[in-house]
């Protein structure tokens, strides 16, 4: 008895220590061996529980942690995952006529009139290297703050943007870690020429980003949100103001706000912003409505990845400094 009561006394502490040690987790840096984490949770915010299980994101979050070895298959009309398929299968039904038969077979599986088209989804675990990223988010989260920017913004736009490589260029021409366009990083103080590209030095497009966030994604995001009679007077900024911000810097104001006029009877911020998942309209197509789905996703996975980190042997990890 009293040897049962001694195991049950220690596994009480070891219990109630793991749940302060992830009280703190998500209000602190950490430091994991020589790096630094930096995080700050998101759940505090009124709606971050409605959207982070959603439907749209867990669906990103699925990919995410998915191998590219292997697809998702989804319905593309409703985002349901129908199947995880490895690659060698899709590789198969796409040389030859075999598409509409596989869809066909999942249509008489679920008895669903609703699969009008299947869509192969590949996994990209290996596209989000939390190890390399994880210690510049700190760096980048102090230069936003610096310029008035509120930090979340930092750290979704480094887990999702190009965050394994600082030389990655977009289809469109976009470079470094924050995707920064050409003109849009001259704009903001960047040298680009034939010698140099700073787009590529990863302090000097933290502050462009910045820039570039602070000068004209907030302005046009309060502009577009009071146009549609919701209020922007807060004093920290709410998640789906972010996810509105992050819009724009993706897309463009032009773009974010002809999408924006297509939604009517808007009641709130996130009710705004789950509209804008399945809005399509011009130049805001299919990866525009993504860009905040995967925004949110990422977090959870990145956070996912810390926990994990916490629980490897032989990593410190100690609290080290607070969000504010």
């Amino acid at each position: 008895m009293i040897e049962f009561g001694i195991a049950s006394f220690v596994c009480w502490v070891v219990g109630f220590l793991a749940n302060v040690n992830f009280h703190q987790f998500n209000q602190y840096n950490l430091a994991l061996g020589k790096d630094t984490f930096y995080f700050k949770n998101i759940e505090n915010d009124s709606d971050a529980f409605v959207m982070l299980n959603s439907k749209n994101v867990q669906f990103w979050l699925r990919d995410i942690r998915l191998s590219p070895d292997s697809f998702l298959v989804v319905n593309n009309k409703s985002r349901e995952i129908l199947a995880v398929a490895p690659k060698q299968v899709i590789q198969k039904i796409e040389q030859g006529d075999n598409l509409k038969v596989y869809a066909g077979l999942y249509k008489y599986l679920t008895n669903s009139d609703t699969l009008g088209s299947l869509k192969f989804v590949r996994g990209r675990n290996l596209f989000f290297q939390y190890d390399y990223i994880g210690p510049k988010i700190s760096k980048a989260s102090k230069i936003f703050e610096q310029y008035g920017v509120d930090p979340i913004i930092a750290k979704l736009l480094l887990i999702i943007e190009s965050p394994n490589n600082n030389k990655g260029k977009s289809i469109s021409g976009a470079v470094g870690h924050f995707q920064l366009m050409p003109s849009v990083a001259k704009q903001y103080g960047l040298k680009i020429n034939i010698h140099t590209d700073e787009r590529e030095d990863f302090m000097k497009s933290s502050i462009a980003a910045a820039k570039l966030v602070k000068g004209y994604c907030v302005p046009w995001a309060k502009k577009i949100a009071q146009k549609k009679g919701l209020n922007t007077d807060f004093t920290e900024n709410p998640l789906w103001f972010n996810l509105l911000v992050l819009h724009i810097y993706n897309a463009g104001a032009g773009t974010v706000s002809r999408a924006v006029d297509q939604i009517s009877d808007v009641s709130n911020g996130r009710y705004l912003i789950q509209q804008l998942w399945t809005t399509q309209y011009r130049a805001f197509g299919n990866s525009s409505q993504n860009y905040s789905q995967v925004c949110l996703a990422s977090y959870l996975a990145y956070k996912d990845f810390l926990k994990d980190k916490i629980w490897q042997k032989n990593v410190d990890v100690r609290a080290i400094s607070s969000d504010h």
